[in-house]
């Protein structure tokens, strides 16, 4: 099994002056921890995966909010690939909604002449949450399925082909052809995250395979992995293996571990509820993302499961714990990489990459020794 880390470039400590500034209120102009001093800090744990075995580095998109700082994940890992020399590239995902999908193929077969044939470019994708983020790009947060489903079929025909004729609401394509020319299919790179039951639809039954976010809880996540493969096999298709994102925390005692995942992984769950507006009641309202307004329902009645759900679930601990726990839902979601996130929430970066370290020794060879059945091929068995 491959396991990748994932870089995130949070800035936690800015959200209190970041939204006092939203509501209109005198703040300082800046935060107290540069963002850049972030984004130059983190670069670092790409090159500890990089020489330490990790099989991938990935990244993710946001906008706007201290949240997740990386506004174009395919520009930031084509900067990795110049400070790395062995490790693939992920994206955890680019937001189809947000872009027009012919360059985001051009970007991945871009990027994938720059790796050359040793080195891989996995392409996810999804369709994105965050009100800010729509509003703060022009973007209709209504249309978001139906552009969502019009660009997954766009960006696979290209990356699988090259070529593209295709004639929707929102994209009118004819004869367009990619330059610099691809030398292979890249579609089986294509991946993508999913939260809702419309979204799985569109992505099973366009044999795109599921890239698990957990930012729901981990049961949640695999009743919707099983619902996702129950719809391609209506559609005939095979099983399919899965890619699971968890956070991590490593120390030498459990207690030790226990002190930073539970301060950490909250923060990080605060922040994901702060970005996304979470206890707000606008979901609701908009097309296509009604299961959302259903959950800001409840979590207005009660955020405490959601914000202890990373740290009751996810694997930290010692080495011999994570294994345990990594490997216990590798072989649940029938999964073929693990993409562990070592910083996140305020943690100093100093704390992630002793964490990381200590994964590589000790965690990761172990991990990369199993071998998952995709979930459905198990229960055939």
């Amino acid at each position: 099994m491959r396991v990748g880390a994932t870089i995130f470039n949070q800035n936690y400590g800015d959200w209190d002056r970041y939204e006092a500034e939203e509501r209109g209120e005198a703040v300082p102009p800046r935060p107290a921890k540069a963002d850049r001093e972030i984004f130059n800090e983190e670069l670092n744990l790409a090159r500890i995966a990089d020489d330490t075995g990790f099989d991938s580095v990935w990244t993710i998109e946001h906008h706007f909010t201290p949240y997740t700082m990386v506004t174009n994940p395919l520009q930031y890992l084509t900067y990795v690939a110049g400070i790395t020399k062995r490790v693939d590239l992920g994206t955890m995902v680019t937001v189809l909604p947000w872009h027009n999908p012919v360059r985001v193929a051009e970007d991945v077969n871009m990027l994938d002449t720059f790796l050359g044939p040793d080195r891989e470019i996995i392409c996810g994708v999804g369709r994105g949450l965050g009100r800010r983020e729509y509003d703060g790009l022009s973007i209709d947060q209504a249309q978001a399925r139906e552009r969502f489903d019009e660009s997954i079929q766009v960006l696979r025909e290209l990356l699988a082909t090259g070529r593209c004729d295709f004639h929707g609401k929102h994209f009118d394509i004819k004869g367009l052809r990619l330059r610099p020319q691809p030398d292979r299919d890249l579609s089986p790179n294509l991946w993508c995250a999913g939260g809702t039951d419309q979204t799985v639809e569109i992505i099973a039954k366009h044999d795109v395979r599921p890239l698990i976010v957990p930012t729901v809880s981990l049961d949640i996540a695999l009743k919707t992995a099983r619902r996702y493969q129950a719809i391609r096999a209506e559609h005939g298709l095979p099983a399919a293996a899965t890619k699971l994102a968890l956070w991590t925390y490593v120390a030498e005692t459990e207690a030790d571990a226990r002190a930073g995942a539970e301060q950490y992984m909250v923060e990080y769950a605060e922040s994901a509820l702060r970005h996304y507006e979470l206890l707000g009641d606008h979901l609701g309202g908009i097309k296509g993302y009604e299961s959302y307004g259903e959950m800001q329902k409840m979590l207005r009645q009660d955020a405490t499961p959601f914000l202890r759900g990373f740290f009751d679930s996810h694997p930290w601990g010692t080495p011999e714990q994570v294994v345990a726990r990594a490997s216990e839902l590798a072989e649940s979601f029938g999964t073929d990489e693990l993409m562990f996130i070592f910083k996140y929430g305020g943690m100093p970066i100093e704390k992630a990459e002793k964490s990381m370290r200590l994964f590589a020794e000790a965690v990761l060879p172990e991990l990369q020794k199993l071998a998952p059945q995709p979930m459905a091929q198990r229960a055939a068995a």
